[in-house]
C-alpha cells in the first residue's frame, strides 16, 4: 500500500475529515486532498508530524513496511499486523468477547 492509500486509510479510521486533518497540522484546507490524490507530496517535516499525530513510523506511512511501529527495535511481523488491523475493527463487546477467547486458548495449550 502506498502513502496515498495509508493517509486515506488512517484518517477515516480516525474519523477525520481532510479539512479537520489539515487543521489539526496547520495545513490548507486542500493540502490532504492533495496527498490522497497524489497531486502533492507531503515535505518531511509534514510526514513526521503526520507519523506522530497517527503514531506510526513513516516507514509505514510511506509503504515501505506494514508494521506500524519497530518493538523491542524488531519490527513486528506481518501475522501481528493483520491480528491488529482486524482487532482494532471490532466493537468493544467483541474486544472482550476475542480476550477471552485468546485467554482460554492459553489455558487449553498449557493443559
Amino acid at each position: 500500500m502506498n502513502f496515498n492509500a495509508r493517509l486515506k486509510q488512517l484518517r477515516q479510521k480516525n474519523k477525520l475529515t481532510q479539512g479537520e486533518l489539515a487543521n489539526i497540522l496547520n495545513l490548507k484546507p486542500t493540502a490532504i486532498s492533495n496527498y490522497e490524490s497524489e497531486r502533492n507530496e507531503p515535505s518531511f517535516d509534514k510526514l513526521i508530524a503526520l507519523s506522530k499525530y497517527f503514531d506510526v513510523s513513516c516507514d509505514y506511512l510511506l509503504g515501505i513496511t506494514d508494521s506500524y511501529l519497530p518493538v523491542g527495535g524488531e519490527v513486528l511481523d506481518k501475522d501481528i499486523v493483520e491480528l491488529f488491523d482486524l482487532y482494532q475493527q471490532l466493537s468493544p463487546e467483541s474486544v472482550i468477547d476475542i480476550k477471552n477467547y485468546a485467554k482460554y486458548l492459553i489455558y487449553k495449550q498449557k493443559h
